[in-house]
């Protein structure tokens, strides 16, 4: 007789969530935004900051965030006043927009199209070439706040000081890098589903150089506590998102990532503490910034094929 699954029956994405719904499946199976913000590294990229310039660089990130405010409220002139009269703007797919007036009229048309943009960018190190020129990279994240599905994309600037101003004279995006771990920032936060019986929690958090997301879970319920460590991370041989997660029971599992418009398909595997060998095809779908469902289908365990987990609604605690 096969043994029933018990922590890693189905590897996903919310790990603790997984245990509460395979321990629900089990007992069916047998009978179961916030305002526009600059973000910056706490540690700068890992170089010591120049005092010297530091005047300068609160400088430049007071006139971007004006720059998201004014993107926000739809303000094309405002927009355009970052600029220098002859900036230049060269969009992902190569388009190029040269000077304030005719970058003034583009935002126009864009702001005409979508309406309720919301923009967050994350700076990731601002360099001084010389005196009065300044090198901003990072990456810009945009939504409608209707959809709350947003696009990532990796940017830099040329910023200059005119009369005592930082402006842009070069602002370009870089085309999209496919599936980004970026897309996943969302996740970052507590999450929290709740049964009668059961409570089962995960906190999502970036580790120093936002190149992996880190996950914690704790699990109670019915005289029982479990809890376990999960990572995200690109790889870097492919593009490809992956996970791996480790319980303190002794299991683990790793999960493969593609995204499919709004939702996120994870096909799955683990071994648990006992030696059975799971597999599954989990599905993530965000149905905004604070909720998502979470399923399970095409599970097995050792060969064995087990009930699917239907949607299940997951919050984030705020």
């Amino acid at each position: 007789m096969k043994k029933p699954p018990c922590l890693i029956a189905a590897v996903g994405v919310l790990v603790a969530l997984v245990v509460f719904l395979t321990m629900h499946a089990r007992s069916v199976g047998q009978g179961k935004p916030a305002s526009p913000g600059v973000k910056l590294p706490a540690k700068g990229g890992g170089k010591a900051r120049d005092t010297k310039r530091a005047e300068d660089e609160a400088a430049i990130r007071k006139a971007t965030a004006n720059f998201l405010k004014a993107v926000e409220k739809g303000d094309a002139k405002a927009v355009a006043a970052s600029w220098t009269e002859e900036g230049e703007y060269i969009g992902e797919d190569g388009t190029t927009i040269r000077g304030r007036a005719a970058i003034e009229a583009a935002y126009m048309k864009a702001f005409a199209r979508t309406k309720k943009l919301k923009v967050e960018m994350t700076v990731e190190s601002i360099r001084f070439p010389s005196k009065d020129t300044a090198v901003e990279e990072g990456y810009a994240k945009s939504y409608n706040r209707k959809s709350d599905h947003p696009t990532t994309s990796r940017y830099s600037v040329l910023h200059v000081r005119e009369g005592g101003r930082w402006l842009m004279a070069l602002l370009r995006e870089w085309p999209h890098e496919g599936t980004s771990l970026r897309d996943l920032d969302w996740l970052i936060g507590t999450w929290e589903t709740k049964s009668e019986e059961t409570m089962v929690r995960t906190t999502y958090e970036w580790d120093a150089k936002k190149n992996s997301i880190r996950g914690h879970f704790t699990i109670k319920g019915e005289g029982r506590s479990i809890s376990g460590t999960q990572i995200i991370l690109k790889d870097p041989r492919n593009g490809q998102l992956r996970s791996w997660l480790f319980d303190d029971d002794g299991g683990f599992g790793d999960g493969a990532w593609t995204r499919d418009g709004k939702r996120w398909v994870i096909a799955s595997s683990g071994v648990q503490a006992d030696g059975g060998e799971l597999t599954a095809t989990n599905i993530l779908t965000q149905v905004n910034r604070d909720t998502f469902t979470w399923q399970s289908t095409e599970r097995t365990l050792d060969d064995e094929e087990l009930p699917n987990i239907p949607p299940v609604k997951v919050t984030r605690v705020k």
